[in-house]
């Protein structure tokens, strides 16, 4: 397959995207670890003390945290295809990286700003891979410091999004509220509910949907914590396949997609409602390193209503098995 050679400008990007990630390392100090829900995280015994305000007037670097995670992924359907000869398997190298600092407004409620930063190159399609940058701001609210109190908080986050396939290239953005909480001293659960955008060069990808998500974390003590995560999102997805009746009816918008030149492929756009499954386990390597290792399942069936007779099923799905080595400072 033709590869496509990375321009100036990305090149530029990526160098500034490494440099960042240097900085960071150099203004991080060592924190205490915990139980984080379903994001790239150390997972550690759950804690009804993990949300503790910082004190004032504490001896404290600028950044509270950094944290790194570098991850394989196979994915059996990177095009969300939903016939068979329409479905496309993929690996994938992907680095993670976030810095956040904890800002104390009173002594339940602090505000904490994150800066995200993630780079993915794919094995077979180059045109999927990319490197986004973003920021998130939460402000959150614990009523105590006791072992059952539940943190509340609202959040926005914002990302800035380019991919080898310049038709991806944009931005997304989710505002929404959450809320987490320790049930026992092993059992955390935490829920989110968020309406996410987002805007690229083509208007295939420019896609609105609202989402409900719902973790488990299970912990195993020294030897790890399992996790267990719900979602259900409702709105607009993006497959690929053949320029077919069944395709063309159930699309929005579509548009042939630049990531799979030699298919001559297109990209669609419609509403769909979407059921995405993690389960997951996280293996403690010492005191700052752990393992993770996750299998996630997408479940996408259109909204739409075809006048005609389909061969076969309309949904799509895909199942993507993930490891990762995960580090925080």
């Amino acid at each position: 397959m033709a590869q496509h050679r990375p321009s100036l400008r990305r090149r530029s990007t990526c160098w500034a995207a490494i440099v960042i990630v240097v900085a960071l390392f150099n203004l991080a100090t060592p924190t205490t670890l915990a139980a984080q829900g379903t994001v790239a995280a150390v997972r550690g015994p759950v804690s009804g003390g993990q949300d503790q305000l910082p004190q004032p007037g504490s001896n404290r670097r600028f950044l509270d945290s950094v944290q790194i995670g570098l991850g394989y992924t196979y994915d059996e359907n990177v095009t969300l295809g939903r016939t068979h000869d329409e479905i496309l398997w993929d690996q994938s190298l992907a680095l993670d990286a976030s810095a956040s600092r904890d800002v104390r407004i009173s002594d339940t409620v602090r505000l904490v700003v994150t800066g995200l930063f993630r780079g993915e190159k794919f094995d077979k399609y180059n045109g999927l891979s990319n490197l986004s940058g973003g920021l998130e701001a939460e402000i959150q609210y614990r009523q105590s410091g006791a072992f059952d109190a539940v943190t509340y908080a609202a959040f926005v986050r914002g990302w800035l999004d380019n991919y080898a396939s310049h038709l991806r290239d944009g931005s997304h953005y989710s505002v929404g509220v959450s809320a987490r909480g320790a049930l026992t001293d092993r059992i955390a659960l935490s829920g989110e509910l968020a309406h996410n955008e987002r805007h690229a060069q083509s208007k295939v990808w420019d896609v609105i949907d609202h989402s409900a998500l719902l973790n488990l974390d299970y912990s195993l003590g020294e030897r790890g914590t399992l996790y267990l995560t719900g979602q259900y999102r409702r709105g607009d997805v993006v497959s690929d396949g053949h320029a077919t009746l069944v395709n063309v009816s159930l699309a929005r918008v579509f548009v042939l997609d630049d990531a799979f030149p030699n298919q001559q492929w297109f990209a669609y756009r419609s509403e769909a409602r979407t059921w995405i499954s993690t389960v997951g386990y996280n293996l403690p390597l010492g005191h700052d390193t752990s393992l993770d290792f996750s299998w996630r399942r997408v479940h996408s069936t259109p909204t739409a209503h075809l006048n005609f007779d389909v061969g076969g099923s309309l949904r799509y799905v895909g199942n993507q098995y993930s490891i990762v080595l995960l580090k925080q400072f």
